[in-house]
């Protein structure tokens, strides 16, 4: 097989690798591509089965397997989940959403069946039980890419996450951390792979390096502008009047967004009190 992958991150950044060392699982992880549009057209027989296995598969911290999947299919729920993530109109097109959860509603069962008081109400319980959830989403992920299909997560899934529940039927201890539309792309809705951070101030070696830093934003910068990556897409501030001549990349799209707590669509403001609503749905932050 070739190293030069048409379409992917190797090609992108000029990346050569040894001709021994390019294999399908490389070729499936760089040519990743979020896609927004997809067919009316189910899945292939199996390959739900397929991407739920490699799912489950996925590292689990201490074999708790603090997770859960749920599969929605059903047009009008997807109807529904589209409006509470922000009117995402690709969760209703995709003929498969998988809503993945950080889930410690079963740990608690297990507990108390076994006769014992659960005292694992801490921070590091949730980051657990979050971190599995997104390790088994890039795994089903990777493996609906791996079949022919596109994928795009959605973190909106957040954005109501009292709704989300109520919609689900989620007990306390059980939160949606990530959806992932998972079908087959709709003609023309590709942009290609979208560049990413050089590797330079994304990965240090031995120690955390802030060396290459403004050299590696301008670089991305530059990059970004060129692609017109964030045309029509500006966050405004307000009371901000605009910066005349500025150019808009990702420094001043990123900054931006972080002048607020995270929200993508109207309804994301609950993201503002999303630990307040994490303690009411039974999870703690000792």
């Amino acid at each position: 097989m070739s190293n030069r992958l048409i379409g992917c991150r190797l090609e992108l950044e000029g990346i050569e690798l040894p001709e021994e060392m390019m294999n399908q699982t490389l070729e499936v992880l760089t040519t990743h591509e979020s896609v927004r549009g997809f067919q009316k057209k189910p899945l292939p027989e199996g390959a739900l089965k397929a991407i739920l296995t490699a799912a489950r598969s996925a590292p689990t911290s201490s074999n708790l397997q603090a997770y859960s999947i749920i599969i929605v299919t059903n047009e009008e729920r997807k109807n529904r989940l589209a409006v509470l993530s922000g009117n995402q109109g690709f969760i209703k097109e995709a003929p498969v959403f998988l809503v993945f959860c950080a889930d410690i509603y079963r740990l608690k069962y297990v507990t108390m069946r076994q006769g014992y008081q659960f005292a694992a109400d801490t921070l590091e319980m949730f980051l657990l039980a979050a971190v599995d959830a997104a390790l088994a989403l890039q795994n089903a992920l990777v493996a609906a890419d791996s079949l022919g299909l596109v994928t795009v997560p959605v973190g909106s899934v957040r954005n109501d996450p009292n709704g989300m529940a109520e919609e689900l039927g989620l007990p306390d201890g059980v939160f949606a951390i990530a959806g992932l539309s998972i079908g087959f792309e709709r003609e023309g809705v590709r942009r290609g792979v979208k560049p990413r951070l050089p590797e330079q101030i994304t990965v240090s070696h031995e120690e955390y390096s802030t060396k290459y830093l403004e050299e590696g934003l301008a670089e991305y910068d530059r990059v970004m502008i060129e692609r017109r990556t964030y045309d029509g897409r500006r966050v405004s501030i307000a009371g901000e009047p605009e910066r005349e001549g500025m150019e808009y990349g990702w420094c001043e799209h990123s900054a931006r967004r972080c002048t607020r707590p995270e929200a993508i669509a109207a309804s994301a403001s609950l993201r503002e009190n999303l630990r307040q609503i994490l303690e009411q749905r039974g999870f703690s932050f000792q």
